[in-house]
């Protein structure tokens, strides 16, 4: 009798660290990013007529702001991909209540592992900092063409509030 008890106990304990280890490989929400940490976000969207990547990097002082900076990519080099050739600050943001939640959601939906289908694909890669080290990276791809929720804030929403008009 007690050996199963024993097993169950060690089964429990075992389940336990499991799903911590698994909740440590997630990024916080926006909402929740502690202060002092960063939310570091590579976005790349490409389709039939455009590609464009840029780095985000979210912060909390008193209210979460983002840095954005656009990679300027220059020609395919065989075995390399694309060369960056250029890297262009486009600003600060400081984000509203409404942009935080809906980049939260704009999280949940990525984790949900949306349908493809759509010629414009997402790809994007996010990694936390603390004290200087990475505490947990996540990988998303969207190809779903999702345009017509209007309850997520998108990146290429925050980006084109910083670009200035041709």
């Amino acid at each position: 009798m007690h050996t199963l008890r024993n097993i169950q106990m060690t089964m429990v304990a075992v389940l336990c660290v499991l799903s911590r280890a698994a909740a440590a490989d997630k990024v916080s929400t926006f909402s929740s990013l502690p202060k002092g940490d960063e939310l570091e976000m590579t976005f790349t969207t490409s389709g039939c007529f455009h590609f464009a990547t840029y780095e985000l990097k979210f912060h909390r002082s008193t209210e979460l702001a983002v840095s954005i900076v656009q990679i300027e990519r220059g020609g395919l080099v065989v075995g390399k991909g694309h060369t960056s050739t250029n890297r262009v600050s486009l600003g600060d943001l400081t984000l509203t209540e409404a942009d935080v939640a809906g980049l939260d959601r704009l999280l949940q939906f990525y984790r949900s592992s949306p349908r493809d289908g759509c010629t414009t694909v997402d790809t994007i890669s996010v990694s936390q900092h603390h004290a200087g080290k990475t505490t947990a990276t996540e990988q998303f791809t969207d190809g779903s063409c999702s345009y017509a929720r209007k309850d997520l804030t998108r990146i290429s929403e925050l980006v084109a509030r910083l670009q200035k008009p041709k």
